[in-house]
């Protein structure tokens, strides 16, 4: 059992190199997924926001692509969970967290699983209670 953030989940569909065949590799070896309700809005937020915006021209994210993402996304089993019980350990956490990745870290540690992210910085805060298992390039 895991609990998978935002950043990973994006990463998982929107690339096809390194990060997101890690990502995929990992959620493959898990048993169950787990994370907070406020997942499918940023998951929404992120890919929606992508197909919008063009990098040299090119649309970030392709309309097949998007909608390639968005039912697979709708497709994967995530159980969701409640954030409102995690309230104080987020308040605690968000000195040093934004409060979105305080969500994903307080419900890692109340369920004792590692949070899977490609999100650096969480690892860095250095104030989670749970492992941090981040994803990202190797290096060049």
């Amino acid at each position: 059992m895991i609990v998978i953030d935002c950043s990973a989940l994006v990463q998982m569909y929107t690339d096809a190199g390194a990060v997101g065949a890690s990502v995929r590799s990992r959620l493959a070896k898990a048993d169950m997924l787990l994370a907070p309700h406020l997942l499918d809005v940023e998951v929404m937020s992120a890919l929606l926001g992508m197909a919008r915006g063009v990098r040299g021209g090119v649309p970030k994210l392709t309309q097949p692509a998007l909608e390639a993402a968005l039912q697979a996304y709708a497709a994967l089993p995530i159980r969701r969970m409640e954030h409102m019980p995690f309230v104080g350990r987020v308040r605690e956490l968000s000195a040093n967290l934004s409060t979105y990745d305080a969500v994903y870290v307080a419900l890692a540690e109340a369920y004792n699983v590692p949070l899977v992210t490609t999100d650096a910085r969480i690892e860095r805060a250095g104030v989670a209670r749970c492992d941090i298992e981040t994803i990202i390039a190797p290096e060049q």
